[in-house]
């Protein structure tokens, strides 16, 4: 084998080493990008579960209302009598059962049914008992402290406690 048969050989392997160094320089900046994005959406998941972690103190307000209030127990809205004292005994009668039904979806993760809060309560599920609930819970999302879905399921808003208002 020659000088010039060496020189062919050598000067092949450098184009090919030249090639795959520019084929390895491409992936390298592919990676690195990839890495970027892959950071990027790792800052932002570290943020988020951040933020979930600090959900349970927001929905805290609704575990001490919850216990306040025995589960059990159900608030009657008292009929309104001819004295003006009756009927403000009654709005305060309903928006204390108002609490009480946003303590009980409070306690629960996700979206419910009416039905599900009822009986949460402790009170026959009755259709009258089921409106009454869902007027509470109509009111509540008018108010922005609860989030009605198109399917007429109720979840408790965020930020919303059921002792805030």
């Amino acid at each position: 084998m020659g000088c010039d048969e060496v020189l062919r050989l050598l000067r092949e392997r450098e184009a090919a080493c030249r090639g795959e160094a520019e084929r390895l320089r491409t992936e390298m900046e592919r990676i690195t990008a990839l890495l970027a994005m892959c950071e990027e959406e790792l800052s932002r998941i570290e943020t988020a579960c951040r933020v979930v972690g600090e959900l349970p103190v927001v929905h805290a307000v609704s575990a001490v209302v919850a216990t306040r209030v025995p589960a059990a127990r159900a608030v009657p809205v008292p009929e309104p009598e001819s004295g003006g004292s009756g009927r403000a005994d009654a709005r305060v009668a309903a928006a204390e059962f108002g609490e009480e039904v946003l303590a009980v979806l409070g306690r629960y993760a996700g979206p419910v049914r009416c039905g599900q809060i009822v009986e949460g309560l402790g009170l026959q599920s009755a259709p009258r008992q089921v409106e009454r609930v869902r007027h509470h819970l109509k009111k509540a999302a008018e108010a922005g402290r609860v989030v009605k879905t198109p399917g007429g399921l109720f979840t408790l808003a965020r930020g919303a406690g059921a002792a805030g208002g």
